[in-house]
């Protein structure tokens, strides 16, 4: 098992010799790499630790990346305890804004190259990277990239070039920007917003309202605001007034007023606020986009922003995860190592797996949006799976990890405690699962259609570096789930199909397949927004699952790994099941076919015991039982 778990860590090529039963061949991923590029290697896939004494095998990667290597050099620096203090005092990180701004770092990873005057262009795998990495270290500090991007995004979206222009030098020269949509009284009702604009004279505008839970109000050079027409112009054209969305420069106009930090959970060291504007007049062309274009310009920027916050929920586990097993590694309790007690040794290794597969979920979709095309839109499903799941799926990670670290995990000095707070915040707050998980189920009829489309999915080999700009990917566009096109649902897991875990999945799948045949709609008549809600759920486990088993095969997962993800898969569709069945009458046929998804896994204890191992011999000798006890 020893020489297993050392081929497994190594940064050996990417691909697997034709034959093996994992072999890529059997599923092969077209592209190539571009000259120049780098691509990631398996080691790289898994979870990974930045701890300066033991790095794991990848970390190295990442760190061939400048602006990687830039934000781990000042968080090394600045130290956990300083961080924390931030944290305690909710302190505003002027020196991590003021570092940025003189690397340049947020240039370098939102520019779009048409529109830099420094040679930046605009890299999904690198920013995706360094999202993770940023979380790793601080999700309140990546908070400012996070929104900055959502905040640029409409402009880039725009037709207006002159803005465009203007904000990417502001962004050349460190400034921040902000996304200014949601209002207190109506939180994701967009529709009930109050914040309008009207006409003021032939080319001009008067605005008026207040914006609540902004990021990066107290600093960003920038604000695109969503707004209302409010005069008699757009009267009687619609049922609804329609949207603006115009740009505000809070450091220009008096207009701007009544900052004020909102205190949160998590992420206390963000500056997460609401504002008012009172009277402000602008210009024609301050504005970005009106009508429909303004509503497309929302739902383009939010489903693009948010899905990058799966990559922080993989940070912020990552980093729980790597303090949580040396802190195991140290604990002797009743003459032997916590990490040898079996019920933490599993709970450590289903930890570990789930982790593995939220990382492997979202690189894997981020390919998705790569590929991403007017013909290619299956990265709407799976985009909103992200931000449904992923970040969820961290939640979980966390609880088991707590199970594991015990006391110490509540203690107010290390990153563990911190990260309790901040993985909720995003499913809840900014992931906005509720909406996402309805938003799959839209997705079901297609996905399960009888469909010629053939050939496997598109995507760069490994998530290469240096992929072109993809201009599809920052556009509003078609987003009409009944005219997207899927290949067979199963055709992802029948190279994985000799795992009893993995065929135990298919018939979970093929039995949910037979529940939705006659369509989600007649399921749900009454377009009940909780039942909606709950077949999304088990869709949405199913969709996570398909992309998992795509990138164990590019990736070359060792089969007891694979078994373990899928041990958690199992529990996790049969559970939201029989969650979804008792919503049906008892004794209707929807409540027995819905008994057919439960299935018991069938994981060996060798197949934990592999991932134990794997566990030990990734994380190195930090903190290990031995030295804890000498």
């Amino acid at each position: 098992m020893t020489d297993k778990i050392a081929s497994e860590l190594g940064d050996r090529p990417a691909r697997q010799a034709p034959g093996s039963p994992l072999s890529s061949a059997a599923h092969p991923l077209p592209g190539s790499v571009r000259p120049g590029a780098i691509p990631v290697s398996g080691a790289a896939s898994y979870p990974l630790s930045f701890d300066v004494s033991a790095p794991t095998a990848g970390t190295a990667e990442y760190l061939q990346d400048p602006s990687i290597r830039l934000l781990v050099d000042f968080f090394r620096n600045k130290g956990l305890a300083a961080l924390k203090e931030e944290d305690r005092q909710e302190h505003w990180y002027q020196d991590w804004i003021d570092y940025q701004s003189r690397h340049g770092i947020y240039a370098r990873l939102l520019s779009p190259k048409q529109y830099s005057s420094l040679g930046y262009r605009f890299d999904l795998t690198k920013l995706t990277r360094f999202l993770e990495v940023f979380a790793y270290f601080s999700p309140a500090h990546a908070y400012s990239l996070h929104v900055s991007f959502l905040g640029l995004c409409p402009i880039l979206m725009s037709s207006n070039e002159a803005l465009k222009e203007e904000a990417v030098a502001k962004l050349e020269a460190g400034g921040l920007f902000a996304f200014a949509v949601s209002e207190r009284a109506h939180g994701s009702d967009l529709f009930a917003n109050e914040f309008t604009v009207t006409r003021a004279g032939p080319a001009g505008w008067r605005a008026e309202g207040a914006k609540y839970y902004i990021g990066n109000a107290n600093a960003a050079c920038m604000i695109s605001i969503l707004a209302k027409q409010g005069d008699s112009e757009s009267a009687g054209t619609t049922k609804r007034s329609p949207f603006v969305f115009f740009v505000l420069r809070p450091r220009e106009t008096p207009a701007f007023q009544n900052v004020r930090k909102i205190r949160t959970l998590g992420i206390r060291p963000a500056f997460v606020g609401e504002f008012e504007v009172n009277d402000h007049t602008f210009r024609q062309s301050d504005i970005l986009s009106q009508g429909r274009a303004a509503w497309d310009a929302v739902a383009g920027t939010v489903n693009l922003g948010k899905f990058f916050l799966g990559f922080g929920a993989v940070g912020i586990c990552e980093h729980a995860f790597a303090e949580a097993f040396a802190h195991m590694r140290r604990r002797l309790l009743y003459g032997k190592p916590v990490t040898e007690m079996s019920h933490l040794r599993a709970a450590t290794a289903i930890a570990f797996a789930r982790l593995t597969a939220m990382k492997l979920y979202a690189y894997r979709a981020l390919d998705y949006v790569q590929a991403s095309s007017a013909d290619e839109r299956r990265y709407l499903l799976f985009n909103a799976v992200q931000k449904a799941k992923v970040s969820t799926e961290g939640v979980k990670v966390m609880g088991l990890l707590s199970e594991c670290i015990g006391a110490r995990g509540f203690e107010a000095v290390t990153y563990f405690e911190s990260a309790l707070r901040d993985a909720q915040l995003i499913p809840g707050l900014e992931g906005s699962t509720h909406i996402n998980f309805g938003l799959t189920a839209q997705f079901i009829d297609t996905y399960f259609a009888i469909s010629d489309r053939d050939g496997p999915p598109p995507a760069e080999v490994l998530h290469q570096e240096d992929a072109d700009e993809n201009p599809y990917s920052m556009a509003a566009r078609d987003r009409n789930a009944r005219t997207v096109r899927f290949t067979p649902c199963l055709r992802a897991y029948e190279p994985l199909q000799t795992l009893a875990n993995v065929r135990a999945f298919m018939t979970q799948v093929e039995a949910f397949q037979l529940f939705v045949a006659g369509g989600v709609s007649t399921l749900n008549p009454d377009g009940d927004a909780g039942l909606l809600i709950a077949i999304g759920k088990c869709f949405s486990i199913i969709a996570y699952a398909q992309l998992i088993a795509e990138n164990c095969l590019a990736v070359k997962v060792a089969p007891a790994t694979v078994s373990v993800m899928f041990h958690a898969l199992l529990e996790d569709l049969g559970t939201e099941a029989l969650k979804l069945s008792a919503m049906f009458p008892v004794g209707s046929a929807e409540r027995a076919r819905l008994w057919d998804l439960v299935r018991v896994p069938e994981t060996a204890a060798a197949d934990l015991d592999f991932v134990s191992e794997f566990i030990a011999a990734r994380y190195g000798d930090v903190g290990s039982a031995r030295k804890g006890l000498s």
